[in-house]
């Protein structure tokens, strides 16, 4: 099992998250205070980097869920970069990538 790392640096206006590892219970916390201190420091519009996100269990799900809710209801927006396959499976399953925006690679989503 790979713990979870975070790394957040700013881009054209919007905080670019990147996670790294497994999503679990364990790291769920964590990512809760990474994604409201970079919301803070660099606003609404989060990029979330997870190509490297090798696993998401159900309460890593709803930390993404609460945040896209949170960032929406404030204006802003919540893009999902570079999901692997088993990642992806989980958003498609929930439904999720249907009301959250997701793409191929992280060049699309700061393209956008």
């Amino acid at each position: 099992m790979r713990p979870l790392e975070l790394t957040t640096r700013a881009h054209a206006g919007r905080a670019l998250v990147r996670l790294r590892g497994e999503l679990d219970a364990a790291g769920s916390q964590e990512l809760q205070r990474c994604l409201r201190s970079a919301r803070r420091d660099h606003g609404e519009n989060l990029v979330l980097d997870l190509a490297d996100l090798e696993y998401m269990d159900a309460i890593g799900l709803s930390v993404l869920v609460g945040c896209y809710k949170d960032v929406t209801a404030a204006g802003g927006s919540l893009t999902l970069a570079g999901p692997r396959p088993v990642v992806r499976r989980t958003l498609e399953v929930t439904g999720l990538n249907r009301r959250m925006t997701v793409v191929g690679t992280l060049d699309e989503a700061l393209a956008t």
